[in-house]
């Protein structure tokens, strides 16, 4: 607000001496006359780089009045407005401006060159309407956002902060030091430079702000704040003059060696090429970036024809006759005035007077300043724009060139310049990484080391070790182990230092470098008092006595909003410990126990699904599983639960049937010798349990809790875990916590995992019960911001993949498993878990044994039974009589039997036509001398041509559901009608005339059965 009061009040002022002197504008208009002039405005400082810019605004003017390019033959006339200040005094800027607008009414006005006078100057060019071009300026507060009359040829540092986020990305540095001039152009590209480093999760550790004007005295000063900072990454963003002095004084400092890192800005790597060589030097491994400038011819034509221009209008100061980027800035931006004017055209530049409001004196001033009405138009073909000029392409959006390119600089020190390692460009947006950036070359660093990067952090020296902090346990030694040495100071001993000490020191021999350091012990006199640890961790954050801390630490997000903790190098959680007592195994319910309550569910329906597989496979064709339907369900289940003892009278026919049974069988005998072992152990071997089962049921009970002193674990258990805090006990050691369970101090203790571990190892009759609470695990703690977090995590992780972690831990925890929950009362019995795959095959063969066995029942049925069905009973239901079918009686073949008996010559060849009214077999085999010897009707047989009706019988093959074992055969008599009847001759055969066969001809009972597969 100040800035802006000031700048009112000296504009104010330089308008009220204006007026008194001025010409009175009202309005006026210039005639588009053949050759007349446009004015341009040039606003530049008395300095060097002022007249290296006026040469290139010279140049370029006369290029264009030579190629004609204006309308109307017009030709540009520049105004040069020189500033006596050293860029610094904007008030000197404004006054140039203002006679410029009101003297030459300029069309358009070039400059000034700092960052402070633009800001000044673009006031009062958007209070006239005159667009104002800058060549120099990189402000990113200035911009066409907040001034629309604004445009830049330079990128914004804005998008150089990009660059350098990308560049300090590359070499993997994690902070950086933010070195700047103390005025408009150091601070305003510091929020932009936040961000940047932001988004490729880098930040700024430290911000130094160096005077305008420094001298020696105040620089040194300001460098050896610096010096004693950690991090040794600094960005340096100031103006040539200051940062020649602030490198000269770095190097006389030591702050140039191999352990630091520079980055400068484009306000001094733009202006390599005229500093001396002592500066250069002084700047040796320093990079850089700065606005890439493509080679071109029309370039190269350009700097042949500006130095000799230059040399002879400015006498020699010390400094070459060079040209840096921003005369070649300056160049284009006439040629992109020059470009608008041609596309304006023949029309009228007027001015007029700008309104005047009454109730702001402050534009009350600015009302004597011409107003180009034309300024509007001008400004919209100037933000068109779209050439190549000597910078490049320029295309202008927003009052910004888009497609930033920067190049990447190397400082090689005295005599050697500097030179290009790489490039990053631009993709169009404000939050770039080193995506842009282009693989660089090899770098030449600080001291000279081309291989060596800076890590950009100081390491602790032999003269200036890493301070490290370490608890003083006495109750738990085997973490970390304190002792007095021979001169009576407390210290850590090299040999067996405890766990945590040398898994610390596993983890700094795999660093790539050394870290000198010394452990100190906290000897805090409350050490063993609730929040030891936590006091322990906060004299890391806030005081500079300890650079680190390592000891048993738990990773808390309490505890992590002060520090930095590395990766856990030993995971953790919370755990409770009970005492355990033997278990009483004889009850009335004993024998259930070798088999949980789903085994026994699961083991009692396959019993009854493969009784019930059985009888389907034998119901058809085996007596045994026929009659009434209580006799067959008491049948069933009879034989399934009697293969437990393999003593079932039921004699199995079907295939299929032994098939399944035979599996059964098999799982059966694993089934029993399994249960018989485990109820064996349960009645014989002795059962311990736990004497609390979990946290709720030890709330509910009252009794006290342990937990470890000066630990987190108190607090824990009353805010997350509901424990009542009278009801806490604190002990400090594994001997206590076994003392306190055994004499019922305490139901139960309280403690991460690593204690639980010594505390098993030592004593038996405990056990862990309940879920574990997970916790961040034991880690090492650094300051917020330390450097060495990211290398130390990193060979955490290493360690503890490799064989030196396990072998440290065996050593102090004798490979004790804590993860084990102690024996449980049900840990013993037997699941499904085990015998899944037994019951997955049973239940397998069964179900594919009563596919097939349907598969046969059905086409048998399809094809034989249910074509004469139809033709007989077409209205009968399909679905009952396929039952009815399932249910009929399958006879047993008896044409065996018959053969048996052919020595018998007596007896004439009969055929079995397996009737349901056939003799009985005990029949069939009496001797009846009489009768001729029976046929095997194990063939087709044909009746005599003589006969009436043809007469045919076909074997029927195997007979029983389910491929049972019986042989039995099936007639088909065929009559001149055509229909077909089973089980006998037909009633015109005379040869034929038993009355069974015409009762089985008239019957629709299963007469017959035969089933795919039979054989002929």
């Amino acid at each position: 607000m100040m800035a802006v009061s000031n700048l009112k009040f000296f504009v104010s002022l330089l308008l009220c001496l204006l007026n008194f002197y001025g010409e009175d504008v009202s309005w006026r208009a210039v005639a588009a006359e053949v050759g007349r002039p446009i004015n341009i405005g040039v606003i530049l400082d008395k300095d060097w780089y002022g007249r290296v810019a006026e040469v290139a605004f010279e140049l370029a003017a006369e290029d264009v009045n030579k190629e004609n390019k204006l309308p109307n033959s017009s030709r540009l006339e520049l105004h040069f407005s020189f500033s006596e200040s050293d860029g610094q005094n904007a008030v000197m800027a404004a006054f140039a401006a203002v006679d410029l607008l009101k003297k030459h009414e300029v069309v358009a006005i070039i400059g000034p060159q700092t960052s402070q006078e633009a800001g000044f100057v673009i006031d009062l060019c958007t209070a006239s309407k005159v667009p104002m071009i800058s060549f120099s300026v990189t402000d990113p507060l200035l911009s066409a956002h907040r001034y629309p009359y604004f445009i830049r040829l330079p990128h914004s540092d804005a998008v150089q902060a990009d660059a350098i986020a990308a560049l300090v990305e590359y070499y993997g540095w994690r902070k950086v030091v933010a070195v700047y001039a103390d005025n408009d152009y150091g601070t305003g590209m510091l929020p932009f430079l936040t961000d940047s480093l932001s988004n490729v999760g880098c930040e700024i550790a430290y911000r130094s702000a160096i005077p305008a004007n420094a001298n020696i005295s105040a620089t040194r000063a300001k460098l050896s704040e610096l010096k004693d900072m950690q991090t040794r990454v600094f960005v340096v963003h100031m103006t040539p003059d200051v940062g020649a002095l602030f490198f000269s004084e770095a190097e006389k400092m030591g702050m140039m060696s191999s352990e630091y890192a520079w980055i400068i800005t484009e306000g001094l790597s733009a202006f390599l090429d005229v500093m001396n060589e002592s500066s250069i030097a002084s700047m040796e491994g320093v990079l850089g970036t700065r606005s890439y400038i493509p080679n071109s011819t029309q370039l190269l034509d350009f700097d042949r024809r500006w130095k000799p221009r230059f040399i002879a209008e400015n006498p020699p100061e010390g400094k070459p006759a060079k040209l840096n980027i921003y005369a070649y800035y300056a160049y284009d931006a006439v040629w992109m005035i020059a470009q608008a004017l041609k596309r304006f055209g023949n029309a009228e530049f007027i001015f007029s007077q700008s309104p005047t409001n009454p109730n702001d004196s402050f534009n009350s001033q600015l009302s004597n300043l011409p107003v180009f009405k034309q300024g509007e138009p001008l400004l919209q073909l100037l933000g068109n724009t779209n050439f190549r000029g000597l910078s490049g392409k320029l295309e202008i959006s927003e009052g910004e060139v888009t497609g930033a390119t920067y190049e990447i600089l190397n400082v090689l020190g005295k005599g050697k310049g500097y030179r290009p390692i790489g490039y990053w460009r631009s993709n169009g947006t404000n939050s770039n990484s080193s995506g842009g950036m282009s693989m660089l070359e090899n770098v030449t660093w600080p001291g000279g080391s081309t291989t060596k990067l800076p890590r950009g952090w100081a390491t602790p020296t032999k003269n200036k070790p890493l301070r490290i902090a370490v608890p003083i346990k006495n109750g738990f030694p085997g973490f970390v182990v304190t002792e007095k040495s021979t001169s009576g100071v407390l210290g850590v001993p090299d040999e067996n230092p405890g766990f945590v000490i040398e898994i610390f020191r596993a983890v700094l021999r795999n660093l790539s470098y050394d870290v000198p350091h010394e452990f100190i012990p906290y000897n805090k006199y409350e050490s063993q008092l609730p929040g030891y640890y936590d006091d322990l961790i906060q004299q890391v954050s806030l005081s500079k006595k300890f650079d680190a801390a390592v000891g048993d630490f738990t990773i808390l997000a309490n505890r992590s909003m002060y520090v930095d903790f590395t990766q856990p190098y030993f995971e953790s959680g919370l755990v409770m410990v009970v005492p355990i007592k033997a278990a009483n195994p004889s009850n009335a319910w004993t024998f259930l126990k070798p088999f949980t309550a789903a085994m026994w569910c699961t083991t009692g329906a396959f019993f009854v699904f493969t009784g019930l597989v059985v009888w389907l496979l034998e119901h058809k064709v085996n007596d045994t599983f026929r009659g009434k339907p209580k006799e067959q369900v008491t049948t069933f289940l009879w034989f399934s639960f009697s293969t437990l003892f393999f003593s079932q009278r039921e004699k199995v026919v079907s295939s299929l049937a032994r098939g399944v049974i035979i599996i059964w069988l098999f799982v059966v005998l694993i089934l029993q010798s399994s249960y018989t072992a485990n109820l064996t152990a349960i009645l014989t071997a002795q059962q311990m349990q736990p004497t609390i089962q979990d946290v709720e049921s030890l709330k509910s009970s009252g009794q006290p809790v342990g937990y470890q002193t000066g630990s987190f674990v108190g607090e824990y258990l009353v805010e997350h875990l509901g424990i009542d805090r009278n009801n806490l006990h604190g002990y400090s050691s594994p001997q206590e916590y076994a003392n306190a369970l055994s004499n019922g101090s305490v139901a139960a203790i309280f403690d991460e995992i690593p204690y639980i571990c010594i505390f098993l190892s030592k004593n038996r009759g405990f056990t862990i019960v309940g879920e574990t609470y997970r916790t961040g695990g034991l880690g090492f703690a650094f300051p917020k911001g330390s450097p060495l977090v990211s290398d130390m995590s990193t060979s955490v992780l290493e360690v503890a993949e490799g064989p030196e972690n396990q072998e440290i831990r065996a050593k102090y925890f004798n490979n004790t498993d804590c993860s084990n929950g102690g024996p449980q009362e049900n840990s013993n019995r037997l699941s499904m878990e085990s015998f899944w795959g037994l019951f997955l095959i049973t239940g397998s063969a069964s179900a594919m044994g009563l596919l097939i066995y349907l598969g046969r029942l059905i086409y048998t049925y399809v094809h034989h039974r249910l074509p004469q069905e139809q033709q007989h009973f077409p209205t009968t239901n399909r679905l009952k009589s396929f039952l009815i079918y399932m249910d009929e009686k399958m006879e047993p073949d008896n044409s065996k039997e018959i053969t048996s008996r052919e020595s018998d010559e007596n007896l004439p060849d009969a055929p079995n036509f397996g009737t349901s009214n056939s003799t009985p077999p005990e029949t069939s085999r009496e001797s009846d001398e009489n009768l001729p010897d029976a046929p095997n009707f194990g063939t087709s047989i044909s009746t005599s041509p003589a006969c009436e009706s043809p007469l045919s019988v076909t074997t029927g093959g195997r007979i029983g559901g389910g491929g049972g074992g019986y042989e039995g055969t099936r007639g088909e008599i065929e009559g001149e009608d055509g229909v077909t009847t089973d089980g006998g001759p037909t009633e015109e055969d005379d040869d034929y005339e038993d009355s069974s066969t015409s009762s089985a001809l008239s019957s629709r009972s299963s007469s017959f059965l035969w089933l795919p597969g039979s054989t002929s």
